[in-house]
């Protein structure tokens, strides 16, 4: 015969399994709101991340932005043009995900967790992951730049430009707005940091990829963002030009072909493929502004030979005027990581002459 509990007992544990459902809840709310109240990471981390022997070093600086979010910046000492703002940042306590591009794969992502002061996780370069150990050195370090946004009106449309101004004393700079398709958007956001931590006034503006021939909004946006750029106090408004990348090349150059004209003008991947493309960009050549057309051997999205053929007799012997093809590039001029004959490995880098082509030649026609 089993033995019967006693009427007190079964009530005691009834009351007891009563009161513990609210005492548990209230357990995880507690933990929850804790969780919650914890400080972002924010700080400059160093470390490295090493690879089949070769050890690369990275800086991370992490902020607190006016409105709470986190916002980093990432960089390789030992590879200058390397370095990038993530396009999509995420910390959920203690996890910390960034990444380069929001429309993987390609680029650079890192997924880590906090501990203490230090981060451990695995950065991932395309098909390389890196298992790495970063430790906080004090505060996040100054970008080099202060960030505004300004309103963009074209038609009875509007959006919100993010301008970069350099942190330096000149009373004025020359600028560039750089228009991002959304598949463009990271290229524009890491040229218009780096131009400006090197003098130069930038502002991003969104469009979108057209949609057809008649489709003129990237032209009107570019029209709006040319004209708030040189209503700038720190711009010289003689010294304004484009950045552009991609299938909106075409509509970008027309706008910057209207009077006022452009000082200048970027293209990157332009597709001109054939001489009916390549007369888009006619109004360049006949509004004598200055071009730089860059291509990226290895990018798949373009003929970057016969573009850069057909753009060369387009642009003629305009002064100023330039072609140039990255042979060994990727689409987004890097050159990719590889073993070297001694079986050591190279980490991916900017394409050679990149950077300080560009730069150079932007102050040249901007003077």
């Amino acid at each position: 015969m089993k033995p019967v509990r006693s009427i007190s007992a079964v009530a005691l544990l009834v009351v007891w399994g009563a009161a513990w459902v609210p005492l548990a809840s209230c357990s995880r709310e507690a933990a929850e709101e804790e969780k919650a109240h914890v400080p972002l990471p924010t700080g400059h981390y160093e470390g490295p991340v090493s690879y089949q022997g070769a050890e690369l070093r990275v800086s991370l600086e992490l902020e607190e932005t006016a409105s709470g979010q986190l916002q980093a910046d990432i960089s390789f000492p030992q590879v200058p043009g390397l370095e990038f703002e993530p396009a999509r940042v995420s910390y959920q306590e203690p996890q910390l995900r960034l990444e380069q591009q929001l429309s993987p794969p390609g680029g650079i992502s890192i997924q880590a967790v906090r501990e203490g002061d230090f981060l451990r996780g695995v950065l991932s370069f395309d098909s390389v992951r890196a298992d790495f150990v970063w430790v906080r050195r004090g505060p996040a370090r100054s970008r080099g730049f202060r960030e505004v946004t300004i309103p963009l009106r074209y038609g009875r449309q509007a959006q919100v430009g993010r301008l970069r101004l350099p942190e330096d004393t000149l009373p004025q700079h020359a600028a560039l707005v750089l228009l991002a398709a959304p598949a463009t958007r990271a290229a524009a956001e890491t040229r218009a940091a780096y131009l400006a931590r090197h003098g130069f006034v930038t502002l991003v503006a969104a469009a979108p990829v057209p949609t057809g021939p008649t489709d003129s909004v990237a032209y009107a946006i570019t029209r709006a963002a040319l004209t708030a750029l040189r209503r700038q106090t720190l711009v010289d408004s003689a010294r304004v030009g484009c950045w552009v990348r991609g299938t909106l090349a075409p509509l970008v150059s027309a706008a910057a072909s209207r009077p006022p004209i452009a000082a200048f003008v970027v293209l990157e991947a332009a597709p001109a493929a054939t001489r009916d493309q390549a007369a888009a960009y006619q109004p360049l050549s006949r509004g004598s502004v200055p071009t730089l057309a860059l291509y990226a051997g290895q990018d798949t999205s373009v003929q970057a030979g016969e573009s850069a053929r057909h753009l060369r007799r387009t642009l003629g012997h305009q002064a100023g005027s330039q072609v140039r093809v990255y042979p060994q590039a990727t689409a987004e001029f890097i050159q990719p990581g590889q073993p070297t004959p001694e079986g050591q490995w190279q980490w991916p880098k900017p394409a050679v002459g990149y950077w300080d082509e560009l730069t150079e030649w932007l102050r040249r026609v901007s003077r």
